[in-house]
């Protein structure tokens, strides 16, 4: 995956960009247009996927757990540093930590996973291709919000391997230039995840 560094110096370009930004593919090229095609195709037609995750960020924050993921949610399970949850869906990411007692309730809108998180995703109107690259077998494509670039983004990182895609991790920037990544083991790509996992806990 790209450090970090590298995410922050595309995030102040992006910053530059706001108000001024074009759509969907519009500023790739053919090849990485479509590569970005692909991912598309692949994220639409994922019926479901479970998997390992360890996280880094934001701020200091070290965990890990188990990660399933349905097109339009998302669920972790931490099991380090202590057991959490994090549902988000919906438009909402609700974060439950039972050790302290806290829920923690965000719109979408301000968090970098939203840019995943739209059912059926669509790389033509507002959600704006930035880059993608290779790198050997890793293929990386990342996402801004194309009128509001300043509001986060969101790298995929995807293993592309005899033209099939796998996703193997997520890296993000939010508007305050936290940074966040999770990557994936012991992926299952065509899980089928109880719908009731996914369910936001009332407010």
């Amino acid at each position: 995956m790209m450090r970090f560094t590298c995410r922050a110096a595309l995030m102040t370009a992006l910053l530059s960009m706001a108000g001024c930004a074009t759509h969907g593919l519009d500023r790739l090229a053919p090849e990485q247009s479509h590569d970005a095609e692909r991912v598309e195709v692949y994220l639409n037609h994922l019926q479901g996927m479970t998997a390992q995750f360890s996280q880094q960020g934001p701020d200091t924050m070290r965990g890990a757990g188990s990660f399933t993921y349905i097109p339009g949610h998302l669920r972790l399970n931490y099991v380090m540093p202590h057991p959490m949850q994090l549902i988000a869906g919906d438009g909402h990411l609700v974060f439950d930590d039972p050790a302290s007692g806290a829920v923690t309730r965000v719109s979408l809108r301000r968090n970098p996973l939203g840019l995943l998180l739209r059912y059926p995703v669509r790389f033509s109107g507002d959600v704006e291709v930035t880059d993608v690259h290779h790198e050997g077998a890793v293929l990386a494509l990342s996402l801004a919000e194309a009128d509001n670039p300043s509001q986060g983004l969101l790298t995929l990182d995807f293993i592309d391997q005899t033209g099939s895609l796998s996703l193997i991790g997520l890296q993000g920037v939010d508007a305050r230039q936290h940074n966040f990544s999770v990557a994936l083991s012991s992926v299952v790509d065509q899980a089928t995840p109880d719908p009731s996992l996914f369910k936001l806990p009332a407010e």
